[in-house]
């Protein structure tokens, strides 16, 4: 290990950068780009799957609602007073009367017909002789559905796919359901036998349009096992899921499985129906998918090809243009080392290399210099930091000295200077940066409190009335430290009115669209309109003389926001004729949903 160690310290630059270009960008290039092919084929499978979830949560909820419409037919056939009195088999109805029932009947069922494209027929067969045939004339070998019906005593049964004869469509094949219509007053007593034919086209063709019909295979199993149909392309791979397949698919829910049928590899899709207890398993091959993302595989393979080879024209032109430029540097650099200040280093060009070689030049010159100027650095550097210590130091110090005469006046029982002194406190407090130049909007806001109250006490509280207001959403919204105080000091400085009975100054935060508004409104001696102009000119410049020191202060103000928020946001002052003052806030609202509409 030594060895090897010693060997890679005598490497030149040019061994060393190979080695680095092939252990740092070739190598890992190499592995990243196998891991984003290995990762990207990952996120294929996954997105095809999920899209062939969709589709296929999509088609049963459409099936199920298809059944769940026919059996809600079943269902209103019982309760139909037509109905009842159609197949009712005592008292003998008069042949008008029977019509009519017929007629209201025939009138609903045609209704469904139409609307419903895949029932293909209903029929009502009464046992008192009375019957109904809408749709297609249909002949097809029922009897043992009828016979489970019958023995369901009037529950709904759904057959599995039989072949049957349309005197319209000529050969097809149906699934149907089958029903004993019981009486309403008494459900003992069966009326008849109701059948709901449904096309197995029509319902092969909506769960087909989940899958890839020309290679995806789609099967429907019963409560019992029993197979109700199958896709077209089912037919070639003639199989049918058993019991196991069955079985591990439900333990697995609607999670997607692999399983291997006649030696090929499938995806297999699971869902049931919770109307039918039909389980319908969607079967695709994983070689189809594959097949599918082929060219996205070959485009990643070009891609990381194309990568290996700049890379490697990259070291070529790294060896040229930097190493040995460095390596002549260097030979320049010992000289230097060896205390011959006359090194220089030829210039060749205009690129950076060439830069440095001039700036090696001029360092040359200057090294003696430079080293006394280190170390005055220095020295101002640790001069700084003793100075910021101290600054860190004092203002704590004053704030605990306030806050222990505080505690001695509410010992002494002076209650309106211990009040005073904590206001204080808490004004000088919140007034600490701490390293930091941003607070919330309620921190601020009793920042501002504090000082209106130690004002209010300075001037009366019938002079001075003060109001500060936020919505509660606002409270923990970021705004800069001393933004809002600028103003409500420059209002006791230059508006206050002392022939006024009273001065009042209302602070409302409030939301707007996007933004947030932040309203200093006072009732002081206000400004006309030309010294707001004057003002907002100001505000673009960056005079701060000592006789328009509001003018200033509102221009930092603005300066700060605009610099911080972007430059929509900021400073803006409403004209009030002179009416008081009225100065507006704007700075962003962080929770601002864009897709809801507001006020």
């Amino acid at each position: 290990m030594r060895v090897s160690r010693w060997k890679l310290k005598n490497f030149g630059l040019k061994k060393k950068a190979l080695v680095i270009f092939l252990l740092f960008v070739i190598l890992p290039t190499f592995g990243v780009g196998v891991l984003v092919q290995y990762r990207f084929n990952e996120i294929l499978m996954d997105q095809f799957i999920s899209n062939t979830k969709r589709n296929l949560d999509t088609v049963t909820s459409r099936l199920e609602e298809q059944m769940k419409m026919v059996e809600d037919i079943a269902n209103y056939m019982i309760l139909n007073p037509d109905m009842q009195a159609f197949l009712r088999p005592n008292s003998p109805l008069d042949f008008d009367q029977a019509e009519k029932h017929k007629r209201n009947i025939e009138d609903f069922l045609t209704f469904q017909l139409m609307n419903k494209n895949y029932i293909k027929s209903i029929s009502i067969n009464g046992f008192n002789g009375n019957n109904i045939e809408m749709g297609e004339p249909i002949l097809g070998e029922e009897l043992n559905w009828q016979t489970k019906a019958k023995n369901r005593k009037g529950r709904i049964i759904w057959s599995a796919g039989y072949p049957s004869y349309s005197s319209w469509s000529g050969n097809i094949n149906l699934i149907s359901l089958f029903r004993v219509l019981n009486s309403y007053n008494d459900i003992t007593t069966p009326l008849g036998n109701l059948t709901i034919r449904l096309g197995e086209s029509n319902i092969t063709s909506l769960l087909e349009s989940g899958i890839d019909k020309e290679s995806g295979y789609l099967y429907v199993i019963g409560a019992d096992g029993e197979k109700i149909l199958q896709s077209n392309s089912s037919l070639k791979l003639n199989y049918k899921p058993d019991a196991t397949m069955l079985q591990s698919l439900e333990a697995a829910g609607q999670k997607t499985m692999s399983h291997v049928i006649n030696n090929e590899k499938m995806l297999t899709f699971y869902r049931s129906m919770e109307n039918t207890n039909w389980k319908i398993i969607a079967m695709i091959p994983e070689k189809v998918v594959n097949e599918q993302f082929r060219s996205v595989k070959l485009i990643m393979g070009f891609i990381l090809t194309a990568i290996l080879l700049l890379c490697l024209v990259a070291l070529l032109g790294f060896q040229y243009t930097i190493i040995r430029p460095i390596l002549r540097l260097k030979i320049e650099a010992n000289r230097v080392k060896l205390g011959d200040f006359s090194a220089r280093v030829p210039i060749e060009s205009n690129d950076e290399i060439s830069e440095l070689n001039r700036k090696f030049n001029e360092m040359v010159m200057t090294i003696q210099e430079l080293i006394e100027h280190k170390f005055k650095l220095e020295l101002r550097e640790r001069e700084s930091e003793l100075k910021l210590l101290q600054n860190q130091m004092d203002p704590h110090f004053l704030y605990n000295t306030l806050d222990m005469i505080r505690w001695t006046a509410r010992l002494e029982k002076a209650k309106q200077s211990s009040q005073l002194i904590e206001m204080f406190s808490k004004f000088f407090r919140l007034g600490l940066s701490n390293g930091t130049y941003q607070t919330t909007i309620l921190q601020e806001l009793e920042f501002v409190q504090a000082y209106l109250f130690l004002q209010q006490r300075r001037l009366g509280k019938d002079k001075l009335r003060y109001t500060l207001y936020t919505e509660a959403t606002l409270s923990e919204e970021v705004i800069l430290k001393a933004i809002i105080q600028p103003l409500v000091e420059n209002f006791l400085k230059h508006g206050f009115d002392r022939k006024k009975p009273f001065n009042s100054i209302t602070v409302r935060c409030y939301q707007v669209s996007d933004m947030i508004w932040i309203d200093v409104i006072d009732n002081g001696k206000g400004l006309s309109t030309a010294k707001i102009q004057s003002l907002l000119a100001m505000r673009q410049s960056s005079s701060t003389e000592s006789g328009e020191a509001r003018g200033g202060a509102l221009s930092n103000i603005h300066e700060r926001l605009s610099i911080f928020f972007g430059e929509e946001y900021g400073l803006e002052m409403l004209d009030t004729a002179g009416a008081g003052g009225w100065i507006r806030l704007r700075i962003p609202y962080s929770n601002f949903d864009r897709g809801d509409d507001r006020d």
